[in-house]
């Protein structure tokens, strides 16, 4: 049973005064004195790893084809001249080998001019739309008012083109006489 108003004990039993919890960092273990002192400095290694990539034989495919190659030493011949590597999909994991040039995020909105906002310049343009596009509307309305004339649909066509009548033949076969 636990004490009155205490809670439950632990049952495992806690190390002495004298352990380090974590890991023990040789390097960093001189406390603040020695990090306002010392600069952390790394050696450099003698050789950078180089990861050497798979060969895209697609792409290499692709390009003799294009180049007129059809036997298989053709190919061979293209494929040692044209080593084409495929491209690393992983270089932005960790933080490593950033292209130059490269910039993230999205680009910035261009800046909104002011000036114009403080003119109305913008209402004017719209209202200059406006203004075109009512004239357009009466230019059509003027249009179609002036001809007066209903829309030629396939009946009215054919009412005021008749199709030529075909002129009966009176010769049949033997075949057809009695029918």
């Amino acid at each position: 049973q636990p004490e009155l108003g205490k809670p439950k004990r632990n049952c495992y039993p806690l190390p002495g005064p004298d352990f380090t919890f974590g890991m023990y960092m040789h390097k960093r273990d001189g406390g603040v004195p020695e990090a306002i002192g010392h600069w952390d400095s790394v050696k450099a290694k003698a050789k950078p790893h180089v990861k050497v990539m798979p060969r895209d034989f697609v792409t290499m495919g692709r390009g003799a084809v294009e180049q007129g190659c059809t036997t298989a030493r053709e190919f061979a011949l293209y494929y040692k001249f044209k080593d084409i590597r495929c491209k690393d999909k992983e270089i932005l994991r960790y933080g490593c080998k950033i292209p130059p040039g490269m910039t993230f995020g999205r680009p910035a909105r261009p800046s909104t001019p002011f000036f114009d906002i403080m003119q109305h310049r913008y209402k004017e343009l719209w209202m200059e739309q406006q203004r075109a596009r009512t004239v357009v509307q009466h230019v059509v309305k003027k249009k179609v008012g002036t001809l007066g004339q209903v829309r030629e649909n396939r009946t009215t066509f054919l009412r005021t083109h008749p199709l030529p009548v075909k002129e009966e033949s009176f010769w049949h076969p033997q075949r057809f006489e009695k029918v």
